[in-house]
């Protein structure tokens, strides 16, 4: 079959990543900021994926670059320009995408000019699909107006409200609350307090703001708040030097303890806020009273510690001795608060913000505004007994604490995720948005529109409006949490479950900031002309009957998919296990959007726009659907043991679920593949388990073939995605195809120089196109899957091989023939032991990064060594992070393992001795020769001949270490001769090339190699 430009060594890869980090940073595409989504793709990376899998092998580069735009400043802005005799491949051409998640996949393919079908099991995803992908296709640009239109009808109204009115002050823009509990020493309420600090700024200058809050006690009854900001008492606070774990920030100067001499007699500061050391002023910012992680609260009013209690209140400061279960006493008062009993815990408002200018003013919160939140919790509680279909009172999942951690705190429906005043304004809004709809219908009809295309219109515009509603829920809820170092609020989703939080904020709908209703709005406004444009040609109004490619958005199950034709391309992001419980934590916008976009009589929802997405059919009626966990958790395809919470052996149950539904979607994807199509998928983990997991599914189940693995960066570094998890911030994008003919089995005895030769002659021709690290790991590792897949078996005298050990082989196989590839070119050198094979192959796959505990494994099954061992041989160091490992090579120095006594301390801490050394192995060897590198050439001859004397081999082996890393440094790097012709590049640029990326050793290697004499640098 005919290659495709996605299969070619030529396809641009490191453009690409480059061009998709900037897009996953300031020139994020406007429409990603309708709502937070989980793992959006880069448009530009996904764009040239799409092209390059259409386009034939045998493409001028440049002229693709120019195509999908990788040339321009900001690829996304603009849409692709095809050529007019590359139209045949595009035009008429199918996509699917069956996880279609946010849309960054079909989107790219309409702008490219292919038919799209996207599917989506969950009805929050299908919604949002058709906001991104239909709605702006099919009516253009007048969306925008009447999205901003209504949106300031809304705002209008929710102004003048009556009840509204007076829950918010006008010049307020945010609040901080958090819970108070009452104390079961002296029976006072104390509030709990994780975070004191309000403001803690930092620019190119030092400290821009610095701001917090002091509770203090009030008589014998109340905690209140006091606000220091010392940007009040000193003006300019950029020399303030902060310690963030003392919780102290000191100013050195007596102009600064003069200044707050003066803000004490002026009332801004006390005595007790600060103590004077010489010329030293300090200030300490108080600790948070709760640590949750060991069952500890401390009441700000007595002082004492908080820790246990038993169902009937009784409190204890051990288990010991107690009768039943203890709970922490945090947790027992909030449950019973969302249980009706107020006993032992409840909301206030600690401090609120006013907008003065470009700044931010911190004010204590007043009486007047907790009678607010008060008077809104009556009013709460009214509707909830009288009915009210429009309050959220469905269920959380109660099985997943694991990623809704609230549950623990009793967070049981999803209403009491929100404190009441909140919980009142977005009832508001769901109402006023179903009003928009019938205006918006009513209005189209007496234009002259068709009923139908009313309808649908009013649904659109509604959608955003929702959309609008359902980000600015994300910005104000109980789970949300203050940012002092930004002055911001994080949103309730930013974190990758949904977080107990102690000091949260309350944003009035009507401020312009992040997060507020009014914004919100403004950022579906700037989405759809993005979309408009990207979707519409240029000057036109609306997109209806100018382009001839269609986009279909369906909700359904991608295991199962029946959709009754086939496809050019399948290109898709399929879920990663255990990483994000899609149909648990989007009920969060799920119960709201259905209410926003339902019809009420005033005792229920009643079916409106999207219907299929709230509301199911059973025998001649539509019945609402509650949940999505409860209708469509089991067949997402995930792992997560908390949905099978009666099962005895859950997580093996979950996790043989995943692998089931995993591998039928893969054979959902073959049956809907045309003959000479591809399949893209992309896949954001690197565990063997989950590699397993992919090559059982495509290879054995689907019985299909990788031709190309392409390393993309798709996922910031900082994401929800890879935080606190063992994830890349890259994807491995796999080329999938259906065999051109029969497969055989195939033994493991002559597959395995099979894949050394795949892996070698592979490796060196990556080598040649630039690639390096991660980009030749796993384009390697590609073309030694593609020789597996070829076959339909790996057989043993055992029997055949399981996916996991045929894995193994193959990581075996590309880390050493990557090697073998470097050798071949530095005059067919090798190492041979295993550790010196480790020590190489980190160096050039990982360079200077700490190892994750993938990253570990593969090395190891490549290598035959284990980390314990490694680091008992002083060749790798512990991180301090679980199971990650960092080398322990000169490089840890930085430009210190330059300087000779700095590399002799070096050397002792890895316990060798250069004037006595007995070394262990070759690394060892190595670092001995780097040291004495540094002491010139005729010093470095004699202690290489000396080392030879006793440790001949280990000496050959470390400069044959040192020759094959270095060459493959020059290979790889932009400024430096091609591999096996270092000698012609000037040496002080090659210097500071390697200093510039951090590759002190590799200097160090190329002084050792010009020294040790034999032409070898």
């Amino acid at each position: 079959m005919e290659r495709r430009f996605t299969e070619s060594p030529d396809f641009p890869i490191r453009e690409l990543n480059e061009a998709s980090a900037k897009e996953k940073g300031p020139a994020r595409p406007p429409y990603w900021e309708m709502v937070f989504y989980w793992t959006r793709k880069p448009l530009i990376g996904v764009r040239g994926v799409i092209a390059g899998a259409l386009l034939p092998e045998n493409i001028d580069p440049n002229r693709f670059k120019t195509l999908i735009g990788l040339n321009e400043k900001t690829p996304h802005k603009v849409n692709p320009k095809i050529p007019p005799e590359w139209e045949k491949y595009f035009r008429g051409k199918k996509l699917l995408d069956p996880f279609a998640g946010f849309g960054s996949i079909p989107l790219e393919a309409l702008r490219l000019g292919l038919d799209v079908t996207a599917v989506e099991l969950l009805p929050t995803t299908s919604v949002f699909l058709k906001a991104v992908l239909e709605y702006p296709k099919k009516f253009g640009k007048p969306l925008v107006k009447d999205v901003e239109r209504w949106g300031s009808w809304i705002t209008e109204r929710l102004k003048n409200d009556p009840e509204i009115k007076e829950l918010y002050d006008d010049d307020v823009a945010v609040y901080i609350g958090t819970w108070e509990v009452k104390c079961p020493h002296c029976g006072r309420w104390t509030p709990v307090i994780g975070n004191h600090w309000l403001a803690r700024v930092k620019d190119g200058k030092g400290y821009k703001r610095l701001a917090y809050m002091v509770p203090e006690r009030d008589g014998d009854e109340k905690i209140k708040i006091r606000i220091i900001d010392l940007n009040d008492v000193f003006g300019n606070v950029s020399r303030a030097k902060v310690d963030g774990k003392k919780g102290e920030i000191t100013f050195e100067g007596d102009f600064y303890v003069r200044k707050a001499r003066e803000a004490v007699a002026a009332g801004k500061l006390r005595e007790n806020d600060f103590r004077v050391e010489g010329d030293r002023i300090v200030f300490r910012v108080p600790s948070a009273n709760i640590e949750a992680r060991k069952s500890q609260l401390t009441c700000l009013s007595c002082g004492n510690v908080i820790k246990y209690v038993d169902e009937n209140g009784r409190h204890y400061l051990d288990k010991k001795g107690a009768k039943g279960n203890l709970e922490f006493y945090a947790k027992f008062a909030l449950r019973k608060y969302h249980e009706g009993d107020e006993r032992f815990a409840r909301q206030r408002l600690l401090v609120r913000m006013k907008k003065v200018g470009s700044d931010l003013v911190f004010e204590p919160a007043t009486e007047e505004d907790n009678g607010r939140l008060l008077k809104a919790k009556e009013k709460v509680r009214e509707l909830i007994e009288n009915g009210d279909p429009d309050v959220p009172v469905e269920p959380v999942a109660p099985y997943d604490p694991r990623n809704i951690w609230v549950i623990n705190y009793g967070f049981f429906k999803w209403y009491n995720l929100f404190n009441p005043r909140q919980v009142l304004t977005l009832m508001k809004i769901t109402k006023l948005i179903r009003e928009v709809g019938k205006k918006i219908e009513a209005e189209k009809i007496e234009e002259g529109w068709e009923a139908e295309k009313a309808f649908e219109y009013a649904e659109a515009v509604a959608t955003y409006l929702s959309m609008a509603m359902v980000k600015y829920l994300d910005f104000n809820s109980v789970c949300t949490r203050w940012n002092p170092g930004w002055i911001k609020y994080e949103e309730t989703l930013s974190t990758r479950g949904i977080a107990m939080m102690w000091s949260w904020v309350d944003v009035s709908p009507f401020a312009r900031k992040t997060g507020a209703f009014r914004r919100t709005l403004e950022n579906q406004k700037e989405a759809l002309a993005y979309l408009t444009s990207a979707l519409a040609p240029s000057g036109q109004k609306t997109l209806t009957g100018l382009s001839n490619n269609t986009v279909s958005v369906l909700r359904g199950d991608a295991t199962s998919l029946n959709l009754g034709e086939k496809f050019d391309v399948i290109v898709t992001d399929p879920p990663y296990a255990d990483d994000v419980p899609y149909t648990e934590l989007s009920d969060f916008y799920y119960v709201w959007l259905k209410r926003a976009l339902s019809d009420s009589d005033g005792r229920k929802l009643l079916p409106r726009f999207h219907r299929d997405a709230f509301f199911k059919k059973i025998g001649p009626r539509l019945v609402e659907i509650r949940t999505q966990w409860e209708e469509f958790a089991r067949k997402e395809v995930s792992t997560n043991p908390g949905r099978f919470m009666d099962d005895k052996n859950k997580k093996e149950r979950a996790v043989q679920h995943f692998e089931n539904l995993f591998s039928q979607a893969f054979v959902a994807m073959r049956e809907h593949l045309k003959d000479d199509g591809l399949l893209v998928t992309y896949y954001a983990h690197t565990s063997l388990d989950a590699w397993a997991n992919l090559i059982e599914a495509g290879w054995r189940r689907a019985k299909l073939q990788i031709t190309r693995a392409i390393p993309l960066n798709t996922e910031s570094k900082t994401s929800i995605v890879s935080r606190g998890k063992m994830s890349l911030d890259t994807s491995i994008v796999a080329v999938w195809r259906k065999p051109s003919g029969e497969r055989k089995p195939v033994m493991v005895s002559s597959l395995r120089e099979e894949l050394r030769r795949k892996a070698r002659e592979s490796a060196g021709e990556f080598m040649r196109y630039g690639y390096q690290s991660l980009d030749l790991l796993y384009g390697v590792m590609a073309a030694v899957l593609e020789e597996v897949t070829k076959h339909s078996e790996v057989l043993s005298p055992k029997g055949p091989l399981s996916t996991a050990e045929v894995l193994k082989e193959v990581y075996g196989a590309t880390v050493r023939g990557i090697i073998e590839a470097i050798a071949e070119v530095a005059e067919g050198r090798a190492v041979s032991s295993n550790e010196a094979l480790f020590y190489t192959a980190y160096k050039v796959l990982f360079g200077n990064a700490t190892l994750r505990p993938n990253d570990v494994i593969l090395l190891n099954l490549a290598t035959f060594t284990d980390p314990n061992g490694l680091v008992k041989a002083g060749i790798l160091k512990a991180t301090g992070s679980a199971k990650e490992f960092t080398l322990n090579t000169p490089d840890l120095l930085g430009r210190k393992a330059l300087d000779q006594r700095e590399l002799q301390k070096f050397l002792y801490g890895r316990g060798i001795n250069p004037l006595e050394p007995e070394p262990g192995n070759s690394i060892d060897v190595l670092h001995l020769l780097e040291y004495h590198a540094l002491s010139g050439r005729s010093k470095l001859g004699e202690e290489v001949e000396r080392l030879r004397r006793r440790w001949s081999t280990e000496v050959d082996e470390a400069l044959t270490m040192a020759k094959l890393i270095a060459d493959y440094y020059a290979a790889v790097s932009r400024k430096l001769t091609p591999l096996g012709g270092i000698a012609k590049a000037d040496e002080r640029e090659v210097e500071r090339e390697l200093e510039n990326n951090g590759h002190f050793e590799v200097i160090l290697m190329r002084r050792l190699l010009r020294g040790a004499g034999g032409g070898m640098l």
